[in-house]
Parts: C-alpha cells; sequence; structure tokens
C-alpha cells in the first residue's frame, strides 16, 4: 500500500467487537412432499389437472430452499393425476440467453430428469401473445404448445423492483416464460419503471396464455421454507400482493439501526441478484430501496467462488479491498449491468491492500472528527446469513439485553493476520 495512505489510515483505531444472535420467525414446513400432496387433493387443482395433459412446471435460475424436493413432489403428483410433467427453465436472458446454458443453470441446481421424473424443455423461443398498453407478451413457444403450464417461483421481495409485486407469479411469467425477449422488454426502460410492465405482461398472459395455477414458496429468515401456496389462475394478480406483504414480513434484518460502518465479508450472485440484498442494506442498483435502513459506509471484503467473478454489488459499497478487485470479471459485471440497466452495481469504490485499511477506511469517512472506538460498526457474512452477526460495543451495550437477541461473545479485538486480512465467516 502507498506509504501515504499507510499514514492517513495507520492512526484510526477499529472498535472491539462482540458477537449477537439475532432471533426470527423460525416456523416451516416440516413435509414438504406431504404439504404438496395435500394441495393436489382440492378439488380446484384437481381440476386443471386431468389425465394425459401435458404440464409444464417453472424453475428459474435462483436457488429456492428445498427447490429439488418441491419441484419432484410437483412432478410425482402431476403423474399421480394421469399428467405428464415437464421442467420448463424460466430464467429470462440468464445463462447467456440459450437454451444450453439455461438447462447447465438447472443442472447446477440438482434439477434434472433422472431427478425430477419430468423431461427439461430448454427453448429460447417465444411467441407474441398480443400488445398490452404497447407492451409485447413474449411467452415461451414450447410452453405454449403443452396443454398447460404451473407458475412456479418464490415470492419475495426483489432487490431492485418495489411494488405491489416484486418476485413472484408475474415476473416470472413476463422475464421467465418472456425468455430473453421478454427479459429485455422488462428492463428496457429501466428497473423503476419494470413493475408496470410486468403487470401488464403478466396480465395479458394470463389472459393468453395456457397458465393453470402458481405455487408460491415464501420463505422465512433462516432460509428455510415456510409456506408454499397453490393459487388459482384467476386469482394469481389479486393474490401475489399479500402473499408479497407476508414475505416481506418474514425477511431477515438487523434488530437495530443507525450503522456507520458496515463490514460484509461475501458478495456474490449466489446471495443476491445485486450481489448484496438491498432490503437488508437498504441501496440498491437505482436508488435507496428503504428509508428506514441507515448506513453511512459499506465494506466489502470478497466475492464468493459461486459467482464466478460477477461480483454485482460491489459498486453498492463504499470501500472494497484488492483480494475483491483481483477476483472481478468485469466482462460478465458489465453484462449483466448493461442489460438491466442498472451500471452502478459495476461500478469498482476504493480497493485497499487489507480488509484492515478498508475498514479503517471506511471508520474514517464515517466518523469524520469523532472518535472511532465509539463507532456503530457491525459485521456480517452476508445478507442471506443475519442470525449471527458481530458488533461494536456502541451497539452492543444498546441491544444485549433485548429479548430477541442472544450474545455470543462480548467485544474484543477483531483478529487480523500478517497481511491485514480477517479469516472471514
Amino acid at each position: 500500500m502507498n506509504k501515504a495512505i499507510e499514514n492517513i489510515l495507520n492512526p484510526i483505531q477499529i472498535p472491539d467487537m462482540g458477537i449477537v444472535r439475532q432471533g426470527f420467525d423460525k416456523q416451516s414446513l416440516g413435509d414438504i412432499p406431504g404439504h404438496i400432496k395435500t394441495q393436489f387433493s382440492k378439488n380446484w387443482v384437481k381440476e386443471c389437472v386431468k389425465e394425459n395433459l401435458r404440464i409444464g412446471i417453472t424453475v428459474g435460475s435462483r436457488g429456492i430452499s428445498n427447490l429439488l424436493e418441491i419441484v419432484k413432489a410437483l412432478s410425482q403428483e402431476l403423474k399421480s393425476l394421469g399428467a405428464q410433467p415437464f421442467i420448463l427453465p424460466s430464467m429470462g436472458s440468464h445463462g447467456g440467453a440459450t437454451a444450453a446454458g439455461q438447462k447447465k443453470i438447472l443442472e447446477e441446481l440438482g434439477i434434472t430428469e433422472e431427478s425430477t421424473g419430468a423431461q427439461v424443455l430448454s427453448n429460447m423461443e417465444v411467441v407474441n401473445l398480443g400488445d398490452s398498453n404497447g407492451i409485447p407478451t413474449y411467452y415461451d413457444k414450447i410452453a405454449l404448445s403443452l396443454d398447460g403450464v404451473i407458475v412456479l417461483n418464490r415470492i419475495k421481495a426483489h432487490t431492485d423492483l418495489e411494488g405491489d409485486i416484486e418476485s413472484g407469479f408475474q415476473k416470472i411469467i413476463a422475464v421467465g416464460l418472456g425468455n430473453h425477449k421478454g427479459a429485455l422488454v422488462v428492463h428496457e426502460q429501466g428497473l423503476n419503471r419494470s413493475v408496470p410492465r410486468i403487470q401488464s405482461i403478466a396480465k395479458k398472459a394470463l389472459e393468453k396464455g395456457n397458465i393453470l395455477f402458481g405455487v408460491g414458496v415464501i420463505e422465512n429468515a433462516y432460509d428455510n421454507v415456510n409456506d408454499i401456496v397453490f393459487v388459482p389462475r384467476d386469482k394469481i394478480i389479486e393474490q401475489e400482493p399479500e402473499l408479497l406483504r407476508k414475505s416481506k414480513a418474514l425477511l431477515p434484518s438487523f434488530h437495530f439501526n443507525d450503522i456507520d460502518v458496515l463490514v460484509v465479508d461475501w458478495i456474490g450472485k449466489n446471495i443476491s441478484g445485486d450481489g448484496m440484498d438491498p432490503n437488508i442494506i437498504g441501496r440498491s442498483m437505482i436508488g435507496q430501496k428503504n428509508k428506514n435502513i441507515r448506513i453511512n459506509q459499506i465494506v466489502t471484503l470478497a466475492v464468493t467462488e459461486e459467482s464466478k467473478g460477477s461480483g454485482v454489488g460491489v459498486g453498492l459499497s463504499d470501500v472494497t479491498t484488492r483480494r475483491m478487485a483481483d477476483a472481478l470479471d468485469f466482462e460478465a459485471m458489465y453484462i449483466n449491468t448493461i442489460t438491466a440497466i442498472a451500471i452502478k452495481g459495476a461500478s469498482l469504490p476504493i480497493a485497499l491492500d487489507s480488509d484492515r485499511a478498508a475498514i479503517q477506511l471506511a471508520l474514517k469517512v464515517a466518523s469524520v472528527g469523532e472518535d472511532p472506538l465509539k463507532s456503530r460498526m457491525a459485521r456480517i457474512k452476508d445478507t442471506l446469513h443475519m442470525g449471527e452477526i458481530w458488533v461494536s460495543k456502541a451497539i452492543f451495550d444498546e441491544i444485549a439485553s433485548k429479548d430477541n437477541i442472544e450474545v455470543v461473545q462480548e467485544p474484543k479485538q477483531m483478529v487480523f493476520d500478517d497481511k491485514g486480512n480477517l479469516e472471514l465467516m
């Protein structure tokens, strides 16, 4: 590191950090196949699933909890009613916007014909079902050739979209079943204008397509399945906003606010589409996601191996490390953010040689004129794991006695190796 930078940062002291465990709602489904079997016993579902029908199941590119178990159970129940199930990769432009690329993503998620009992029909061709408010409604050509489609997706807050619906049924209809063309249509005016476009496209697809019903997965703060909800085709638009509200109420979060410095060990596409979940950090690719979350400086330390160098989201941090910068695949990042018209996510902040230096810089910026040792600092593994977190003494003293907080370790100095780096969580 440059000697002048060292001279500026070395005097900055890092506060002692304690470890606490935050408590969240742990309710989850114990018997997923049994729950799905019960849903298929409902009369309205049986009316949708007739003998000899060829029925597709949408599967996206995100790692939904227990995804293989869910898809396998859906496939088995369809077979039990005499129908023939198929898997439809529904990922917009992911997988390089190719049929082979999307099939490979499913394989990496464990979704194959052998594991699910359903043939995978990967295809990028689309049919335009008609315009809605001047917006074309692209729909997977193979999906349309089947007798019906079950729209499976996780209902959750989206990283950037904000509205009555975010990630869920209507998004996988518009973007997933729309393939690459559908994704471009949804994104072409920017993410801040995507929700109304998704709603228009989904409404037309529900009217003109062959969707039978939706299967919505809701997860709790521990990344476990809280509920799996079956929704009739004609109730999807009406019921999805309420399911989103239920999902948001289960989101993990900080049990405190006003953070001067947040240290995030890992960012990555396997953690969030934005590398870090904006619903946790309050920042998104297109601005502020949650006005109630106040974080001054964010430090990111490393990108996950699963991301294969696509460190999209590093631009949401204020300071990062040389370790992060050296691991980035800038071409992959740029393609992703340009397609989404959200280039901020690929911007590289100041990258310093060590974790210690990066944290010291953030403390300097956040505590201008104040004692850095009194800073409100927090450290998390990533935005998926919000149970066990590190907090500075200022936060520790405030929350340690709360009912939903368990003290794991009293505050003490963080340990850096001889290169100034932390042992990542």
